[in-house]
C-alpha cells in the first residue's frame, strides 16, 4: 500500500474514532441531563409533601393551643406531625380504656385533625397537581399512626394483658377507635403499634421518668406511593 493510501486510511480511522467519541460524550451528557431533571422532579415532589405536612402541623398546633390542654404537645419531625398524649393518668393502671374524666383530651385531638386539608387535598388548590402525579402513576397517601408506650413496671398476675407490650398495643388501638369515631375519617388511614417499655424518653428508675414514659404518640404522615 502506498504511503498516500496509508495516510488516507489513517485519517479515516481517526475521523471514525473522533465521531464515535463525540457520540459517546453526547450520550453521557444526555443521561446526566436526564438524571438531573429526574432528581429535580423528585426534590420538587419531596418539598411539596413536606410543605403539606408543615401546614398540617401548624393547623394542629393552633387547634391544640386554642384548647389550652397542657398534657398534649405537638411537634413536627421526620415521622410527620407528632401529637403526644402525655398525661400519665389518661388510663387506669393496667387498663387500655381512657378514663371518662380525661376523654376531653381525645375530643381536642379529634377536633384538631378531622378537618385537616392533608386528608382532603382533592378539594383544595392542590387538586391539579395531584392529577399530574396520578397520571405519572403516583397516589397521595395520608395516614394516622398511633403508638402506645408504657413504663417498665410489671403488670400484676391477674392483669388483663400479658405484658406491657400487649398493654401498649391495646392502648394504641383504644385511642385509634376513639379518634376514628370522633373524626369520621376512614378506618383505612389508621394504623397502630405498641412498644411497651422499650422506647423510654424518661428514666424508668424514677417516678417522674416512669410517668413521662406512659404516653401515646399520634403521627400524621403523608407520602406518594405507586398506584396499584
Amino acid at each position: 500500500m502506498s504511503d498516500k493510501l496509508i495516510k488516507i486510511a489513517g485519517q479515516a480511522r481517526a475521523s471514525w474514532v473522533l465521531s464515535y467519541g463525540d457520540t459517546i460524550t453526547l450520550l453521557i451528557c444526555f443521561f446526566i441531563m436526564m438524571i438531573s431533571v429526574r432528581a429535580g422532579q423528585i426534590n420538587k415532589i419531596h418539598r411539596w409533601v413536606n410543605d403539606r405536612l408543615d401546614e398540617a402541623a401548624i393547623e394542629v398546633q393552633e387547634a391544640i393551643s386554642d384548647a389550652n390542654i397542657q398534657e398534649i404537645s405537638v411537634k413536627r419531625n421526620s415521622k410527620g406531625v407528632q401529637i403526644t398524649l402525655a398525661d400519665p393518668r389518661l388510663f387506669e393502671v393496667g387498663s387500655a380504656q381512657p378514663r371518662n374524666t380525661h376523654t376531653y383530651q381525645l375530643d381536642a385531638v379529634a377536633a384538631s385533625i378531622q378537618n385537616l386539608q392533608i386528608f382532603n387535598l382533592n378539594n383544595t388548590e392542590h387538586a391539579g397537581f395531584l392529577k399530574e402525579l396520578q397520571s405519572s402513576g403516583l397516589q397521595w397517601l395520608a395516614e394516622i399512626k398511633i403508638e402506645g408506650h408504657t413504663d417498665n413496671m410489671r403488670l400484676t398476675r391477674n392483669a388483663l394483658y400479658r405484658d406491657n407490650w400487649e398493654l401498649s398495643a391495646a392502648r394504641a388501638q383504644s385511642i385509634m377507635i376513639q379518634l376514628q369515631e370522633r373524626t369520621g375519617l376512614s378506618s383505612s388511614i389508621y394504623a397502630i403499634a405498641g412498644f411497651g417499655e422499650f422506647q423510654p424518653i424518661g428514666d424508668n428508675n424514677t417516678l417522674t421518668g416512669r410517668e413521662i414514659n406512659r404516653r401515646v404518640e399520634i403521627y400524621i404522615g403523608a407520602s406518594l406511593v405507586k398506584s396499584l
